[in-house]
């Protein structure tokens, strides 16, 4: 069993519940850390087909359109228009993102990769290529951008899905990731509100979440791959309404719920919980 970090092997964890923070470089894992047949179950059964994915983009194809797009202009501000980029949406879900992406790169040829291929919904599919899982490490296609839109925080070798992904890269390509951050409620509530803080923790970190970053632990595993960093910025952004995280997490006191809520409207400028940033290849 593995006790140390599984992102920069320094030992010393810091166990609290089902969860370990990394003294070193601050990431926060799910622990222990799950087996490769816990994760592919567990995935298959909460994202099937059609019925997981239509309840999905219900509550979220609004907000993702402004996400979206602030991804896109991101990643992509030296595309013009008429450009034909060739772009992939890694762990692509149902595939509204190249609703998003055709609507600035008409052009563009956009395939999608997701690990249950059949969660790739028929309304969205003539926009894009898709990939099938297993066929994608063998797959020659090379691309101009990579996109992991809320991805990277499920992966269980964040090295090792960077190390492949870089080398699908066309040369100049680029890799956009969009994940979730550690801010100051972890460790707030951590000293001030521990029950608080177990409910964080149990609608943040599980099974689908594996790793919820710290800027250093991004860094590292980024540089770690042989990618550097072009672009980094830290924002506050959701993908789902508020009653959403307040149903993971459990929270059903009314107090709480209102702050939570208020919270939310007003995270802009309360909380930076993702990165978003652009990685090239490492060029040292």
């Amino acid at each position: 069993m593995t006790q140390g970090c599984k992102i920069c092997s320094a030992p010393g964890l810091e166990i609290v519940e089902h969860t370990a923070t990394c003294r070193s470089c601050g990431v926060l894992l799910l622990f222990l850390y799950p087996s490769q047949n816990d994760l592919e179950d567990s995935y298959a059964r909460e994202h099937a087909p059609a019925a997981y994915w239509e309840q999905w983009y219900s509550q979220s194809a609004r907000l993702n359109h402004d996400n979206f797009t602030r991804m896109l202009r991101f990643a992509c501000e030296d595309l013009e228009f008429r450009d034909d980029p060739s772009i992939l949406d890694y762990g692509g879900g149902g595939g509204q993102f190249a609703v998003v992406c055709k609507s600035h790169f008409p052009n563009a040829k956009v395939y999608i990769v997701d690990a249950v291929d059949g969660s790739l919904l028929p309304q969205w599919a003539p926009l894009q290529t898709q990939i099938p899982f297993s066929e994608f490490p063998a797959d020659d296609t090379r691309f101009d951008r990579i996109f992991l839109n809320d991805v990277f925080e499920h992966v269980s070798d964040p090295k090792d899905t960077l190390v492949r992904l870089r080398n699908k890269l066309k040369p100049g390509g680029k890799i956009f990731i969009d994940t979730p951050k550690q801010f100051w409620l972890y460790p707030f509530t951590r000293l001030l509100a521990p029950s608080l803080h177990r409910k964080l923790l149990r609608g943040t970190v599980s099974l689908a979440h594996l790793q919820i970053w710290s800027r250093k632990s991004f860094e590292y595993v980024v540089r770690d791959a042989g990618l550097a960093i072009t672009r980094y910025r830290e924002l506050s952004e959701y993908t789902q309404p508020a009653s959403f995280y307040l149903k993971n997490m459990k929270v059903s006191n009314p107090g709480l719920i209102l702050a939570a809520r208020l919270f939310y409207r007003f995270s802009g400028y309360l909380a930076k919980n993702k990165i978003m940033a652009v990685l090239e290849r490492n060029s040292a």
